[in-house]
């Protein structure tokens, strides 16, 4: 029913990692990057040359994940055409409607905004039932000073266990709660505890940090079992690391604070490398889901006849609500720390949505650690219109009850306020006996993945488990997680037996489509293009097969269809078109992208102007509004070795090199175990004009991941920058070897081959990158030139039409077909 996790991402995913010369846009888990399809490196012209060429960084890098979360944002590089200026975009009929951008702060001042709370104290002179729930539940409890009650036999008597190499100790020092272990400076040291974050199933602690710090202790005490643990498991990690519990991973200011807390300011200083970390409450308080609430309590005290209405109190909408609770259970960026509820989430975030990383499964399950929103807003449920609320006791914070009847309650047929929910019959329906695990609509629709080590959490996709495509991509289905004891031949014949032709259903396609566009399978293009088309897919989706388009979004077809869906309702999809339409920039694109982009910068949602801005980050205005607000999370991301990347990637982008090295420079001394680093820190050392230092940060990254295929393709680039061609082919087979479906390494390898003389190996290697990517006409193309040459004339004609056929307006590819029909070129 379940399946264990060690915790590797906190909610508060940090800036999505920057790719300097790669598409993309807003926010970013730690799976092998992904290519997304490299444009050329080199371009093999009627001179036949056949060298990979100078200037490796132009090719666009895939998507990597760091520690930290998902890689989101990229930058365009230096050569990228100049933009119009943010203050006078073009116009455009189908823009959204017109926004009148304020030119005060970009974020409420703080003393005011802490003004507008009561403190949850206050509500309990009305509110005693709805208080005590409260109080005691795990909102309530989220973070609190120690308490002798709770936390003394977690410290007395003293308790000593043993992860990894490592020794640690609780205890009680001088009457104080602490804990010795392996810390800062890689000494063992005793640590006094400051506070406790969580209550039920687990409880960690913090301990101060340098530069106004708190850190979370990899110690964790288990309040049902009485025993201390590693929150990562059998992992070993060391002082150094990103992640270890002294680390910047593990800093309650950025990871913890904002979802423990109630309106919470970071207040981070790059300068100092330090904190001023405030907040308006400690804990989830009242505030923290109803908002600043002090007029309404002074408003009350004044007029305690409750029959009258308060003029102060504004009702939340329903997706508001989500929404309010989305802020703190979703995997996302942040873009300006500083939600309130009744806001917009996507005025304050950008959501990590399923996509080419291994965040989430193609069916839109957790795959890391990414909490209930995106997976729900993918759901069924949620189109249905189904809300936190309707299953959930808000002050308590628990489901209004733990079996079927949940779900009863709507799945009877036609009953309000969802009468097209469809009945159900327990009995007939999920063919296990009644009293089973197996019959618990939870345990098959929402099943368990344990994070942190004791925290088990239910999947909120309510997807329905497809054993078929277990089978085809990998994809977990409920049935197996329990059924551990049986094969996935055994669990698909069950359900083909029980369901039928129901479980072909329009969910399986989709999942099949961007299953197969996420291995690159170029079939998959029509799919997505049909997801894009439909009229019943909701947003979620839509704005998944975006980002899975990026591989042909220079295709006018493709980008044609993305830039369609610049006006959808769902700030999701938009948010997505924002990011997509980046590459077309970089390679001086049609005229409407950039028109587009421009309509975006005056989009009302924040999240959806910053991706716009992003992607025209290179000669954006920085005084304008957006200019400012890119600035803004820019600085509030800074904090972290991915916010240190992205600033580097900004500063490159606006032709500023030296400034970018140094940020990317910080974020490899910041987080000294992460080769994903190492490979961002190489491209910006050879953006820099500096490959000899680029050669080091990659091999350093292999070093670190030597099964990474793409930090191999990138040595090979490095070498050949050097000059140093059999280093180059050596690296390129390697990464052949270690992914044979990366097309440009097979073009690269052609081409390599091929200024060694070795034709046979040069054509077999491109033909190759043709069946890896039959979409790329450069790969055929390249095989024309290397069959003109050796005076293969028909191989070259029907080489130079294939990549006509791919792509008919590729002018190189016209000239060299009629060069080559007045006879042979030798």
């Amino acid at each position: 029913m379940g399946k264990k996790k060690q915790r590797r991402s906190p909610k508060n995913t940090p800036a999505e990692s920057p790719k300097i010369a790669s598409s993309a846009a807003s926010s970013a888990p730690e799976k092998a990057p992904s290519r997304r399809g490299l444009p050329v490196v080199a371009w093999v012209g009627l001179a036949l040359v056949a060298a990979i060429g100078a200037g490796w960084l132009m090719a666009k890098l895939g998507k990597k994940e760091t520690k930290e979360g998902p890689a989101v944002v990229s930058a365009a590089p230096s050569s990228a055409s100049p933009a119009p200026s943010a203050s006078a975009p073009p116009s455009s009929s189908s823009a959204p409607s017109a926004l009148a951008l304020a030119l005060g702060p970009i974020i409420e001042p703080e003393a005011q905004a802490h003004a507008g709370y009561a403190g949850s104290a206050s509500c309990r002179e009305c509110h005693q039932e709805i208080y005590d729930q409260w109080i005691a539940s795990n909102h309530g409890m989220a973070e609190r000073p120690l308490n002798d009650k709770l936390d003394k036999e977690a410290f007395d008597p003293v308790h000593v266990f043993t992860h990894g190499t490592q020794t640690s100790e609780a205890c009680l020092r001088d009457g104080k709660a602490a804990v010795t272990a392996l810390g800062f400076d890689n000494k063992k040291e005793t640590y006094p505890i400051e506070r406790v974050i969580g209550h039920d199933p687990l409880r960690q602690f913090l301990v101060q940090g340098p530069g106004n710090r708190l850190q979370t202790l990899e110690a964790t005490w288990d309040p049902h079992k009485k025993e201390w643990f590693n929150v990562y498991g059998n992992e070993d990690r060391k002082p150094g690391e990103w992640g270890h519990w002294t680390g910047r991973g593990m800093t309650w200011n950025t990871m913890c604070a904002s979802c423990h807390n109630t309106r919470v300011r970071k207040n981070y200083d790059e300068k100092t490398d330090t904190f001023h970390t405030t907040m308006a409450e400690m804990t989830v308080s009242c505030g923290s889901c109803h908002g600043p609430m002090k007029e309404h309590v002074e408003w009350r005290r004044k007029y305690p006849d409750k029959t009258l209405k308060d003029p102060t109190v504004v009702k939340h909408t329903p997706e508001q609500k989500i929404e309010t609770c989305a802020t703190c259970h979703a995997r996302r960026t942040e873009i300006t720390g500083d939600f309130k509820p009744g806001d917009s989430f996507f005025d304050h975030h950008a959501l990590s949505i399923v996509d080419e990383s291994n965040l989430f499964y193609p069916d839109g399950q957790v795959w890391d650690e990414d909490y209930e929103y995106t997976a729900f807003r993918g759901s069924k449920m949620h189109a249905a219109g189904v809300k936190c609320l309707d299953c959930h006791n808000p002050h308590t914070a628990k489901v209004f009850t733990k079996d079927n009847s949940l779900c009863m309650r709507c799945h009877v047929g036609n009953v309000q306020p969802f009468p097209k929910a469809p009945a159900i019959n327990i009995l007939t329906h999920t063919f296990h006996q009644p009293d089973s695990a197996g019959s618990q609509c939870i345990n098959c629709h929402m099943p368990q993945t344990t994070y942190m080590q004791r925290h088990p959490r239910h999947d909120h996709g309510f997807t329905i488990p497809d054993p078929l495509l277990t089978k085809q991509f990998g994809i977990p289905n409920a049935c197996n997680r329990c059924h551990t004891d049986k094969d996935v031949d055994w669990t698909l014949a069950a359900v083909e037996k029980w369901y039928g032709d129901k479980m072909n259903r329009p969910a399986r396609q989709r999942t099949q489509v961007i299953a197969s566009a996420k291995r690159g399978d170029p079939a998959s293009r029509e799919g997505l293009l049909s997801i894009l088309a439909s009229e019943t897919e909701t947003g979620s989706w839509k704005g998944t097969a975006i980002r899975m388009l990026d591989p042909w979004i220079t295709d006018p077809v493709v980008y044609q269809a993305v830039i369609k869906l610049a006006t959808h309702t769902d700030p999701v999809v938009r948010t997505a078109v924002g990011r997509a339409l980046e590459p077309l920039l970089q390679q001086g694109g049609p005229l409407e992208a950039r028109t587009t982009l421009h309509t975006l910068l005056q989009d009302p949602i924040r999240s959806v102007r910053t991706t716009a801005s992003w992607s025209l980050k290179a000669t954006l205005d920085l005084a304008t509004q957006q200019g400012k607000e890119l600035l803004h999370m820019l600085d509030h991301n800074a904090d972290m070795p991915s916010g240190q990347m992205q600033k580097g990637a900004f500063w490159f982008a606006r032709n500023e090199p030296q400034k970018g090295l140094e940020h990317f420079q910080k974020a490899a001394q910041w987080d000294q175990g992460s080769a994903g680093v190492r490979h961002e820190l190489a491209v910006a050392y050879s953006l820099a004009g500096k490959p000899q230092e680029a050669l080091h940060a990659l091999q350093e990254a292999i070093k670190l991941d030597p099964k990474q295929a793409e930090y191999q393709f990138k040595l090979a680039l490095a070498w050949n920058e050097l000059g140093d061609m059999d280093q180059t082919i050596k690296a390129l087979e390697e990464t052949v070897k270690l992914d044979p479906r990366h097309p440009r390494a097979w073009f690269n390898l052609g081409l390599a081959r091929n200024s060694k003389k070795d034709t046979a190996g040069a054509i077999a290697a491109l033909r190759q990158g043709e069946v890896v990517n039959p979409a790329d006409p450069t790969i055929p193309y390249a095989r024309a030139t290397i069959h003109a040459q050796l005076g293969q004339t028909e191989e070259a004609k029907q080489a130079a039409t294939r990549a006509l056929q791919i792509q008919p307006n590729y002018t190189d590819a016209r000239q060299l077909l009629m060069m080559l029909q007045r006879g042979p070129m030798r």
